[in-house]
């Protein structure tokens, strides 16, 4: 099993166990479901996170020239949504997890979902990727870093990427 795949499998396996947990708990305690406009707001999100996760895994496939294997690029990627934001993908998985648990569950499904999700992604980001992408791009990733947030984008940048008037970079 390679690398990647050994990551997705840990990362799907949190994820279910806190809904799982979440789930149950609303269940048992009888928790209300979220009011119905909160529920068309964590819809939004999911559709604004889909869209993240198919255009960043596009733009890696494009110009992030994967060889050895699933997940794993050959060329630093600045451009596009990398010319907001270092990680994307990583965004549109937390958006998409925190907000399916509003749709799914009630308040413990999203406390769960939520509290596994983004310490796991700040926790993945800085103890593992940040450090593989140091040694993968040494300087270039460097300057990319210190020049581009991490996970919260300039609403105007992502705007700009969005509705096609580009980002700098490759």
């Amino acid at each position: 099993m390679s690398l990647m795949t050994k990551r997705f499998v840990l990362w799907f396996s949190g994820i279910v166990l806190s809904f799982g947990l979440g789930l149950f708990l609303d269940h048992r305690l009888k928790t209300l479901a979220f009011p119905i406009w909160v529920k068309a707001l964590a819809l939004f999100l999911i559709f604004f996170a889909v869209l993240l996760l198919a255009r960043s895994g596009r733009l890696l496939r494009k110009l992030g020239e994967p060889k050895e294997q699933w997940g794993w690029t050959t060329r630093l990627v600045t451009s596009d949504l990398y010319a907001c934001l270092r990680h994307p993908h990583h965004l549109g998985i937390g958006l998409f997890v925190s907000s399916l648990s509003v749709v799914v569950g009630g308040v413990w499904t999203f406390f769960f979902a939520s509290l596994f999700i983004w310490p796991a992604i700040l926790w993945f980001l800085k103890s593992v990727e940040e450090k593989e992408l140091v040694e993968k791009f040494n300087g270039e990733y460097l300057i990319y870093k210190e020049n581009t947030p991490m996970l919260l984008p300039s609403p105007g940048c992502l705007l700009k990427v969005l509705l096609g008037k580009a980002g700098k970079g490759n």
